[in-house]
């Protein structure tokens, strides 16, 4: 990629190896942050590319790790007793009304959404933010409840604390738009058998807003997407069984003596902007330890996500020189596995280190003349039980003047009490690292770095959505 290289040589030179990493609400419109490279899930044949960025290396077992029975997010809270009437609703603020007992209300953040909330069918325990059948979404999913099934009557089936970000939403989505083209992919009974032969079927100069629409899945492809003004869309709740993946990474040979590099390793690359991607999975599935793995590299321009997952180990999320935005998100890897230098916001999403853990979560590159790189707005960071406590950073300066914030974000005990780490020869004392009122357990903020920030109210006010992207209003934000 032009104008890469210079980074990745010195990226190969100064960054350390290292090992493995494991993932609630949603909140203000606020944000900052932008860094380094990914690992993932993926299959074989390699494409030329050749920008190299060396880095740490992490280990432990192989393969992607996928939501259990399809639900996405690490640590959902199942409800206890309250159960929900057919009358109940759950209110903006997330409480369930009606119900019986005291354990109706969704999060603390206020993560319920407004709609009736009982519905015939079972409600099934959120593994990770997942909504349950019978309740309605929240901007994180509200979990559903453990105690049985929700009914007309609302006998049962207990609306739960709210899930965690990343969760599948049974409410309206891409799958109910109308009055576009549709291109559909799919095992059997469908346009295409691949993804990249239906954008392949679409103009690069495409001006017409168009649904590629993709039925559940394993689809081993290394991805180009090129195509602009397009939904790429999963079937709603289908996320974790709907899966763009390869094998690639940053050591695999270009064919030409030398090897692809990080960028040249992503399983996925996509370059188009206004694009629009719902209820899906990047995936690289390169094993832990082998090199950096990046599942998605995204460098259009107004590029939104929601409902998506995106698994690898090293370098799993690569985001550059754009504006992007990632809503109801679900993110897990080892090392600087959220990494680049674009201005991305992360709203209410769930980000897991895994396998071991790693240095630290995010990696930003930020240039200088930009303002905010990578920005979490609500959401949660959480680990499996192989990562120790205290082990992993927020993130670590890339870049020189790396940017990176965190917004009303719970923290796991996996997060060290200084917070900030700098990579390489670079210092903290360039580096624009920030809190806003984060919690839980990681939010040890009297211990942070000294040149990192705690943000008073009036300094967070300007992480607005319009403040990070100007007159770009991503529609998943409304």
């Amino acid at each position: 990629m032009t104008g890469l290289g210079r980074f990745e040589r010195l990226w190969r030179v100064m960054r350390p190896s290292f090992v493995p990493t494991v993932s609630f609400v949603r909140v203000l419109s606020f944000a900052l942050l932008g860094s380094p490279c990914a690992t993932g899930c993926g299959a074989d044949a390699p494409s030329a590319a050749t920008s190299n960025q060396a880095g740490a290396s992490s280990d432990g077992t192989a393969g992607s790790h996928l939501g259990q029975a399809g639900r996405v997010g690490g640590e959902g809270n199942a409800g206890g007793a309250g159960s929900v009437s057919s009358a109940g609703s759950l209110s903006g603020a997330g409480t369930a009304s009606s119900g019986n007992g005291d354990a109706g209300t969704s999060s603390a953040a206020g993560s319920g959404a407004s709609g009736a909330a009982a519905t015939a069918g079972a409600a099934n325990a959120a593994s990770g933010g997942m909504n349950g059948k019978a309740g309605a979404s929240g901007s994180g999913g509200a979990s559903a409840g453990a105690a049985g099934k929700a009914s007309t009557g609302g006998s049962a089936g207990s609306v739960g604390a709210g899930g965690s970000g990343g969760g599948e939403s049974g409410s309206a989505d891409c799958n109910s738009v109308t009055g576009q083209p549709i291109v559909t992919v799919g095992p059997s009974g469908a346009s295409f058998k691949t993804v990249q032969a239906a954008l392949n079927s679409l103009s690069k100069t495409n001006a017409t807003p168009t649904q590629v629409r993709i039925a559940p899945g394993t689809y081993k492809e290394k991805l180009s997407i090129q195509i602009p003004n397009i939904t790429l869309c999963g079937q709603t709740d289908k996320a974790s069984s709907t899966i763009l993946t390869y094998g690639d990474n940053a050591n695999t040979s270009n064919g030409n003596g030398g090897t692809l590099g990080t960028t040249g390793g992503a399983s996925t690359t996509l370059s188009s902007n206004d694009v629009s991607v719902e209820n899906i999975t990047f995936a690289n599935s390169t094993p832990v330890g082998g090199s950096q793995a990046v599942a998605l590299l995204v460098t259009g321009n107004q590029v939104q996500f929601k409902n998506c997952r995106f698994t690898s180990f090293q370098d799993t999320l690569y985001v550059r020189k754009a504006k992007q935005y990632f809503r109801d998100c679900y993110v897990e890897g080892t090392v600087d596995f959220i990494f680049g230098d674009a201005t991305a916001v992360f709203d209410n999403c769930t980000v897991k280190s895994v396998s071991g853990g790693g240095t630290a979560v995010t990696a930003p590159n930020t240039d200088q003349a930009v303002a905010y790189g990578l920005v979490f707005l609500g959401g949660q960071l959480t680990a499996d039980s192989s990562v120790k406590a205290g082990s992993v950073a927020l993130g670590r300066n890339w870049g020189a003047y790396g940017a990176a914030a965190y917004l009303r974000t719970t923290l796991g005990a996996h997060i060290s009490a200084v917070g900030w780490s700098p990579m390489g020869s670079n210092t903290l004392d360039t580096a624009r690292f920030s809190e806003y009122k984060t919690t839980g357990p990681g939010a040890t903020v009297g211990s942070r770095a000294s040149q990192s920030k705690q943000l008073g109210d009036q300094q967070s006010a300007s992480y607005s959505l319009a403040s990070l992207f100007g007159a770009w209003v991503p529609s998943f934000s409304k």
